[in-house]
């Protein structure tokens, strides 16, 4: 294991004194009492095992040499600097993140090729670290609205960073959020580049499935989030990719309290079409997704059906986790007119003296995936459906969760699980096994 790069030291101080005096100026003009500054640290390590007719590829002298198995073993670091506003009728402020991962997990073969949770070069070399400003964004607040401009993070059914592995994803652009209205959430937003999780630098807007190669000069989105008296809720939105598809989304859902049970009923629905130039090729889908979520005490169980309707996979941004239905864990269960089910169960062990400390047990099927109807034109990136004929596959997973209560480290977590995914032989995802450890420690500075 080698150590940290002084390049990275001497950025990471680089950003402390570069704070130092801003925050000095922020005396002055007020904001400083709504200011924080936070180091979060993440360790993040997983370890997968193929199986069947599926394998990993590694680079070696010799060439591709497949492999069963693949680790990733990260730690990442985010330093998080948050301000107040400013005074006034227009109220100015800035939040700034430096984000770093050092590779602990090195070797071509324990790698095989990095996959998205390690970067390697074009040979296969794990990159040893990287840093990069995750966050550096101006925000602007009027009354109850703020607007952002800048490198930051958003989270809506159409457009969310994805927080899956050691560090973050985030855009570059700009979003509005207004909170005006009682009950009455206002989101809307405009995007042009991503930063990905895994790697340093920005990259042009791309689908996650088909092809990367295909790309989008920017995305954007509207819509709202309310919240009714009696505990209805609902979330309409719009988006553009463009060239590639517009989409709209509806979420309607209500908790129903009884005089033990208490259950959540939530239904989702997308409906996607291709737009502008069709660089992507035709698309016409929907997806449907409704769950029922009984609480007794400390025990939950959730329920959910999803149904997507169409000839490609459903898609959205790369580097984003804008999948708003029920039935998304290790794998997405969103294949080619694929129909899935869930049963998840969640139990609380505050109930037995031990708060903080969850598990969450939950088995996923899914089936009827068909491709074979495909037709997206010559632009089409996801020919690759046309081998998927009534595929199936299905997973089984197990994981514990604590979260820190009190003291020191507060807000300290460690997750960790395994998981069993098996598939038919033209289903996306393969057949593999993964266990996962997370640790995250955040430091409050001020």
């Amino acid at each position: 294991m080698h150590t940290v790069r002084s390049t990275q030291v001497v950025v990471g101080l680089s950003a402390v004194f570069f704070l130092t005096p801003m925050i000095a100026q922020a005396k002055q003009a007020g904001f400083i009492e709504d200011s924080s500054l936070t180091l979060n640290t993440r360790q993040w390590y997983s370890h997968e095992i193929a199986s069947k007719d599926t394998y990993y590829y590694a680079q070696t002298s010799e060439g591709r040499r497949p492999v069963r198995d693949r680790t990733a073993w990260l730690e990442g670091f985010k330093l998080d600097y948050v301000s107040g506003f400013t005074q006034g009728m227009v109220g100015f402020g800035l939040d700034l993140s430096l984000y770093s991962a050092v590779a602990l997990e090195r070797g071509k073969l324990a790698t095989a090729g990095g996959s998205n949770r390690l970067l390697v070069d074009k040979d296969g070399n794990v990159v040893d670290d990287w840093s990069k400003l995750g966050i550096a964004a101006l925000k602007f607040k009027v009354s109850d609205t703020v607007l952002k401009v800048g490198r930051h993070q958003v989270k809506t059914p159409v457009m969310a960073y994805a927080d899956s592995r050691t560090l973050p994803s985030s855009y570059d652009g700009m979003s509005l959020e207004s909170h005006e209205i009682e009950g009455l959430t206002i989101k809307s937003g405009y995007f042009d580049q991503a930063t990905p999780r895994t790697g340093a630098g920005s990259q042009d807007l791309s689908p996650s499935f088909g092809s990367r190669r295909v790309t989008s000069d920017w995305v954007a989105y509207a819509g709202a989030d309310y919240l009714t008296n009696s505990g209805w809720r609902a979330s309409l939105y719009a988006s553009r990719f463009k060239d590639i598809w517009d989409r709209e989304y509806l979420g309607l859902g209500r908790q129903f309290k009884g005089n033990t049970i208490s259950t959540d009923v939530q239904f989702d629905f997308y409906n996607t079409q291709s737009s502008g130039q069709e660089v992507a090729g035709k698309i016409d889908q929907q997806a449907y997704g409704i769950s029922v979520t009984p609480k007794y005490k400390n025990h939950t169980l959730k329920l959910g059906l999803q149904q997507i309707k169409g000839d490609e996979f459903f898609d959205y941004v790369a580097e984003t986790n804008a999948i708003n239905l029920p039935n998304t864990q290790l794998s997405f269960y969103n294949g080619p007119n694929e129909r899935s089910f869930q049963v998840n169960y969640i139990n609380d062990f505050a109930a037995y003296g031990l708060p903080g400390f969850k598990t969450n047990l939950w088995y996923i099927k899914g089936w009827g995936i068909d491709g074979t109807h495909y037709d997206g034109g010559a632009k089409g990136i996801y020919s690759s459906v046309l081998k998927q004929s009534d595929e199936s596959h299905y997973e089984v997973g197990a994981f514990v969760n604590y979260v820190v209560q009190s003291g020191s480290l507060t807000g300290a977590s460690v997750l960790s699980g395994y998981v069993w995914h098996r598939a038919s032989e033209n289903q996306a995802e393969g057949n593999i096994e993964e266990f996962r450890l997370i640790v995250n420690v955040p430091f409050k500075i001020f």
